[in-house]
């Protein structure tokens, strides 16, 4: 008997709307009727329809107010239609909707992809974190990308059951290049043949910390050292604006391939994120060979080690200054080769989502 599972995302682009998809393609694959909920902005509803996955349009903002009685709404009526057995939510604003408009009437799982209550201080924290206690009642299962995320997760006091599904990639999709293949993509992209190139993808907003990154750049920076910033957010305009320097460039808005294209060819690519649940560009820049400097919060730990990269405190532009220029000066002629089987040996997609369809079939096996 096929058993229908509804996954419910407003995140559209990037990380989480990349769960998602292939978490979405991948349990299709074993068996499941999946029907996604998400709006109808970004790529994710396209191409998850272009894989033949069954997408129902559910338009929510990111803010976590704003919306709520349409979102409310227009989401009760998804689930009416669709008749799922399981509700999958993703990230917070699918976990606020979803769990309130359930309340525990259909067995719900919920992965944060990075806490709520971790992206805001003071007294918003505090109640995000409130919230994240009251909800868990109504969750069946949590569904972390990391150790780190579930440790916290259960540290702050939100109880219930726990499964860790680290993130993966899929290595079929993430081509590897011969130097030869490699040399030719960076004149694609006019990169000198003597330049190093660093590069820093993801979305531009203070969870990312490019400011920490445009803070270190000054010790960093030689006449043959470029820096390329790939990707769109709401502090593009005020990063890019206030920058002078020729060799630092803000790429805007670009899709996973043209992203995939600048990390592989990179000399190195530079994240240095804020908080974590646990990215996928790091993952995806050593499974095409490139080592990553990152900041030393949850999800990296688990992603970089010590032969494929280093990772810093956050927000220390001198630290993170001081590993880049290492790294460049002194990374071995093996490090594209190891990077790439760091990856395969411990981050294949296949087994996240093999993880993750056992656990739903156990909800399965027993709902209550």
């Amino acid at each position: 008997m096929t058993r229908t599972l509804l996954m419910v995302s407003q995140p559209t682009v990037a990380g989480v709307a990349q769960c998602v998809m292939d978490w979405s393609i991948g349990l299709r694959q074993r068996g499941w009727n999946v029907i996604v909920a998400c709006p109808g902005d970004g790529w994710l509803a396209t191409r998850l329809m272009d894989s033949e996955v069954d997408v129902r349009r559910w338009d929510a903002v990111r803010s976590p107010v704003r919306g709520l009685p349409t979102e409310s709404t227009r989401l009760t009526t998804i689930v009416e239609q669709t008749d799922p057995d399981i509700v999958f939510l993703h990230g917070s604003k699918a976990g606020l909707i979803g769990r309130w408009v359930l309340r525990g009437r259909l067995p719900t799982a919920f992965a944060p992809h990075s806490w709520s209550f971790e992206a805001v201080t003071g007294a918003v924290s505090w109640a995000a974190l409130q919230w994240e206690r009251l909800a868990a009642k109504w969750t069946r299962l949590f569904v972390c990308v990391s150790e780190a995320e579930q440790s916290l997760g259960q540290r702050s006091g939100v109880s219930g059951e726990y499964l860790v599904a680290r993130n993966g990639i899929d290595l079929e999709a993430v081509q590897w290049f011969s130097d030869q293949d490699r040399n030719s993509l960076r004149g694609d992209l006019d990169i000198p043949p003597t330049t190093q190139a660093l590069v820093c993808v993801g979305r531009i907003c203070p969870q990312k910390g490019q400011d920490v990154l445009l803070h270190a750049w000054p010790e960093v920076a030689t006449d043959d050292r470029t820096l390329t910033f790939v990707g769109g957010g709401p502090d593009l305009a005020l990063l890019s604006g206030t920058n002078n320097d020729p060799r630092v460039r803000f790429l805007g808005d670009s899709d996973r391939a043209e992203a995939l294209r600048w990390m592989t060819a990179a000399d190195l690519v530079v994240l240095p994120s804020r908080w974590e649940g646990m990215a996928l560009v790091p993952l995806e820049s050593m499974a095409v060979g490139t080592p990553v400097i990152a900041s030393d919060v949850n999800g990296m730990r688990e992603a970089v080690s010590a032969n494929v990269g280093q990772l810093v405190r956050p927000e220390d532009p001198r630290a993170l200054a001081a590993a880049i220029r290492d790294w460049l000066d002194n990374a071995g002629p093996d490090v594209r080769k190891a990077s790439r089987r760091h990856v395969e040996d411990g981050f294949d997609i296949q087994k996240t989502i093999s993880t993750i369809d056992d656990a739903l079939r156990d909800i399965l096996a027993d709902p209550s």
